[in-house]
């Protein structure tokens, strides 16, 4: 159930419906991961680490470049 909460975090920092500064959207964009980051260690779901931490760098990078 947490996981939600955690891609919903995510979403926070990538929506463009409001729009945040670019430092709170990389925060919000950094807990999130970091969270489903822990959770994928701590339930041994190896194949949403990778893919979470792929798709970190993607996020960041657009919210950095401001695309």
């Amino acid at each position: 159930m947490e996981l939600y909460l955690y891609f919903g975090i995510v979403f926070l920092g990538l929506q463009a419906i409001y729009p945040l500064s670019k430092d709170v959207s990389m925060a919000l964009v950094m807990v999130g991961n970091i969270l489903i980051i822990y959770f994928s260690f701590t339930n041994y779901n190896f194949e949403l680490l990778i893919l979470t931490i792929s798709m970190m760098i993607a996020q960041l990078s657009r919210i950095w470049r401001g695309v």
